[in-house]
């Protein structure tokens, strides 16, 4: 057995992953060259590692997916090894074989294994001839690509059907079809969307598992044949299938079924020979209970780190050793043993409230909660920024527990003590998932997001979150004035000539709603506030219209300012309850923005002080009617043309950034005028779609 020495290793890849990689590299003593382009220029994962190349534009087109350039810079710094990550050229096997050709190692299996199992196609092609006893699922992965054939065995195959990306993963260029009608335009979809992310637009078509479980089996081999597994992961719970939360071990399996499923991982993978980590994806029917082969992932999976808890294992550092040339059987993963429960959550940059649209900016705020068994994977920190180039996924929080149930408690306490302002993010939609019923008792398929949980988030009402976030965003404005007051300091604040007039704030929720805070200094720090709702489409009060009724007694405790003057902490009792809040702040056009986030609360507050001098109905209407770029994003399809007469609700385009398709509804009534075409790069703050 001959174990080659690895002393340097350059990262292929960017974000949290680069970040994983690195710190594994640092406890080996191994020296880390990480590769960056130019929107990652002041990434944390560039500073991190020992030294850093840059490769090219913001795109990953033009950075991140090219292999010359990586391979290049590998050579230039003297690596001995190249680490993938995972996305990006992970499984690209030509990749892996151009690397092995300029005397690089890859970290990762050969490149003859990632061609026989990693496109989906010639993985059943492969599976169907040679390991009959996994179980396929009846479709199609046939050469002929035309759209009259894969209509023809969709219809042979019966709906649902899924449309799947033969060369891909990450949900990409997916789509589930129920009637024939909608099939060439999910097509059509599909082979776009594939295409863009794999630049390959081979489909496969199958029937589609309606009550299905997506479990997966990590895998491991060497190069001495022995491949061994990890145990299992659940990934069910999915939108658009993209996972969102993954658990193991898996709620539904019973230790028969758990057998079947890792004695198939492991026939796959001694099938191929297959060296490093793997991943081999199963759906499980649960009506019947039967399983059936999905896919294997070359790569390290982006949920390893549940793993890596209920086993004790570093992943990175078991592909290190592999890669070097060590035997599984010299390692700690000869024998396993499952030790307790972990869950992760994928904290995404992505506002659930409006169709998961990505959200961009700088983070103005982040801190973890700081608790044992709580792991986080991240590559941000306050201060980065979050650009349109790459896929949403901020951190990952992973909880780690002797049982489920305490591992539940867990990852809520944790996401509850996480604070990200800045960017809008799923927290609130991932507490709201970890807590129901249905979740809690492992009840959850692949549609229960889509099914259950997504129609119930639009209904969510926050009256409370949003008067106390009203008075503590009053408050802390008020914090900032005093402590900018330079003269005069003897004299009260809020001082009037005409005393019976208040000092007042009018703050604004994206809800279209608005509330007035109405206050009186008592004291120092004891104030009598006074709320008014302003319902969506009422003109805002006329100075001095005063609020009657008994006011809310509040008094502020501690508060502290950041060195930018845009944000701090403050402590405030409102009627006797006593909280922290941690805030941040940013212009958003002539108004101030205030995020306000509290352990108290599922979801960051956002808020607005309105201008007073401009009426609020009129603002909104405009917001309702003029649709525009959030981001820069491409048109992809324009589904109401000008002329169309739309309903609130009514879809107007498709368009694309930061990886992810989103669709723009229509905000009022009325008759659309389209302001751009299909394939249109569109700037950030450009109309894109005028409703009149």
């Amino acid at each position: 057995m001959t174990v080659t020495r690895i002393n340097k290793i350059l990262i292929a890849n960017r974000a949290e992953i680069a970040c994983r990689v690195i710190r594994t590299c640092k406890r080996l003593g191994i020296q880390t060259v990480a590769v960056y382009s130019d929107a990652d220029a002041n990434a944390p994962f560039v500073h991190l590692a020992d030294e850093a190349v840059h490769i090219g534009a913001s795109a990953a087109s033009e950075s991140y997916l090219c292999s010359d350039k990586i391979i290049a810079a590998a050579l230039r710094t003297r690596c001995d090894a190249i680490h993938p990550g995972y996305g990006f050229l992970s499984e690209s096997a030509d990749f892996a074989h151009d690397v092995k050709k300029a005397g690089i190692i890859f970290i990762g299996p050969e490149p003859e294994s990632i061609s026989l199992i990693g496109d989906k196609s010639s993985a059943k092609q492969l599976l169907s001839a040679k390991a009959p006893s996994v179980a396929l699922i009846p479709g199609y992965s046939g050469a002929d690509q035309a759209t009259d054939t894969l209509v023809r065995e969709a219809v042979k195959i019966g709906f649902p059907v899924l449309l799947k990306a033969s060369a891909g993963g990450g949900g990409k260029g997916m789509r589930v079809v129920h009637v024939k009608q909608k099939l060439v335009e999910e097509i059509e979809a599909a082979r776009g969307e594939a295409l863009r992310s794999f630049k390959d637009d081979k489909l496969l078509v199958e029937r589609y598992i309606e009550e299905g479980r997506h479990v997966e089996v990590q895998i491991f081999g060497d190069r001495y044949g022995n491949v061994i597994h990890c145990f299992e992961r659940e990934c069910s719970v999915q939108r658009r299938h993209q996972k969102i939360i993954e658990e193991t071990p898996s709620p539904f399996l019973d230790d028969s079924l758990r057998t079947k499923l890792v004695s198939s991982a492991i026939t796959i993978g001694k099938l191929i020979s297959y060296q490093g980590a793997g991943t081999v994806e199963f759906i499980v029917d649960a009506r019947t209970r039967a399983f059936y082969f999905l896919e294997v992932n070359t790569r390290l999976q982006v949920e390893h780190p549940i793993t890596e808890a209920i086993t004790g294992l570093d992943l990175v550092k078991l592909q290190i050793s592999v890669a070097a040339g060590v035997s599984l059987l010299d390692t700690k993963a000869k024998n396993l043993k499952m030790e307790g429960h972990a869950i992760e959550c994928r904290l995404c940059a992505e506002d659930p409230r409006s169709d998961f649209m990505p959200s961009t900016g700088t983070v103005l705020r982040y801190q973890e909660g700081l608790l044992e068994g709580v792991r986080y994977d991240t590559g941000i920190q306050t201060g980065s920024e979050i650009s349109i180039y790459y896929d949403p996924l901020l951190a990952k929080i992973t909880a780690h527990a002797p049982t489920r149930s305490q591992a539940l408690s867990l990852a809520r306490h944790a996401l509850h003590t996480t604070t990200l302002l800045g960017p809008k993010t799923n927290r609130g939609f991932l507490i709201r998932i970890l807590s129901h019923p249905d979740f809690v008792q492992g009840a959850y398929t692949t549609r229960w997001l889509e099914r259950v949980l997504i129609p119930l988030e639009l209904k969510l009402s926050f009256v409370n979150e949003r008067n106390e976030g009203s008075i503590v965003c009053t408050l802390f404005c008020w914090m900032i004035r005093e402590h900018a007051r330079i003269g005069m300091k003897f004299v009260k604040s809020g001082f009037r000539n005409v005393v019976y007039r208040r000092q007042r704030d009018v703050v604004g929720f994206d809800n279209g709603e608005d509330v007035e805070v109405q206050y009186e200094v008592v004291e120092r720090r004891t104030f009598h506030v006074w709320l008014r709702n302003i319902e969506k489409g009422t003109k805002l009060p006329q100075l001095g219209d005063e609020i009657g009724g008994k006011p809310l007694v509040v008094v502020l405790g501690d508060a502290a300012f950041d060195d930018d003057g845009r944000g701090g902490t403050l402590t405030c009792t409102i009627d006797g309850l006593h909280r922290p809040y941690k805030i941040a702040t940013k212009l958003d056009g002539d108004e101030k923005q205030i995020q306000i986030h509290s352990t108290s609360w599922a979801d960051v507050l956002v808020l607005t002080r309105r201008d007073r001098l401009i009426s609020g109905s009129s603002s909104r209407q405009d917001e309702e009617r003029t649709h525009i770029a959030r981001m820069p994003c491409r048109v992809l399809k324009v589904l109401a043309s000008s002329g169309t007469v739309v309903k609130v609700g009514d879809p107007l385009l498709t368009v694309e950034s930061m990886k992810m398709e989103t669709k723009i509804h229509s905000g009022a009534e009325g008759i659309v005028e389209v302001m751009c075409k299909e394939g249109d790069l569109v700037n950030a703050g450009s109309v894109m779609v005028l409703v009149k």
